[in-house]
């Protein structure tokens, strides 16, 4: 190796934990970061607002929620690893770490205001989960927990649930159950579900970050919910509930 080329060397190597120190400030300074990390086969980097969607990545192209700009490196590695991950197990378990972080409610896109209008099917529904709501109020949360909404989604295609905190606009909280997840899984499920939510209700109730960190792993546990950012329902499972 000629000298010039050890010192070219010598510099990349020496600005490089600079770089890696100092978060990436759009999508392609994100995707230097990713292929520094081993990252291959994808051209652009998009970030997103996106309230459900967090990571995606189709035709060399890979979405992402711009919440994961800043996140730590285990986590960027996590995005590494679940793009290249062969098999179901591994891209669980880097998606796993990936929805642990933290994306902060004003980095979201803001909802929409509309009006809900629940199916004429899912008010029973609906009714039934506001009972079970007030009846683990009472009996896992001392009947801390407000009254909350409750609504069914048809458009939850990746998530099982979601507490939505109240906003400086004026919409209440919200607990959504995935409409899909209640059919494909069973009802026991989506009440272990609901329970997962109301865990973060009580989190944003008692001024917590709305996080799945230590916080919510002391308390899920202490109520009975699998302390995981996301349930995940095997074909086993579904067999044992029929």
């Amino acid at each position: 190796m000629s000298g010039l080329a050890r010192r070219l060397l010598s510099l990349v190597t020496d600005q490089l934990p600079l770089e890696l120190d100092r978060p990436p400030a759009s999508g392609d300074e994100l995707l230097v970061r990713l292929r520094v990390l081993g990252l291959s086969g994808i051209d652009r980097c998009v970030v997103t607002r996106n309230r459900s969607v967090m990571i995606s990545f189709r035709r060399g192209v890979l979405r992402l929620h711009r919440g994961y700009l800043d996140a730590p490196h285990d986590v960027h590695r996590a995005i590494v690893a679940f793009v290249a991950a062969r098999t179901r197990s591994a891209r669980r378990n880097a998606q796993r770490v990936i929805l642990e972080h933290p994306i902060p409610s004003d980095a979201m896109r803001p909802r929409r205001d509309y009006v809900h209008r629940p199916r004429p099917a899912d008010i029973p529904l609906i009714e039934e989960l506001a009972r079970v709501h007030e009846h683990y109020n009472a009996m896992l949360f001392g009947g801390r927990l407000s009254r909350i909404a409750i609504r069914l989604s048809g458009r939850m295609r990746n998530r099982l649930g979601q507490y939505s905190a109240a906003c400086a606009s004026g919409r209440p909280a919200e607990i959504t159950i995935s409409r899909r997840h209640i059919r494909r899984h069973g009802w026991e499920e989506a009440l272990h579900t609901l329970l997962h939510e109301m865990v973060h209700q009580w989190q944003a109730e008692s001024g917590m970050p709305i996080d799945h960190g230590r916080e919510f792993r002391r308390k899920a546990r202490e109520v009975g919910v699998e302390p995981t950012a996301r349930r995940v329902v095997t074909r086993d499972e579904m067999r044992k509930q029929a």
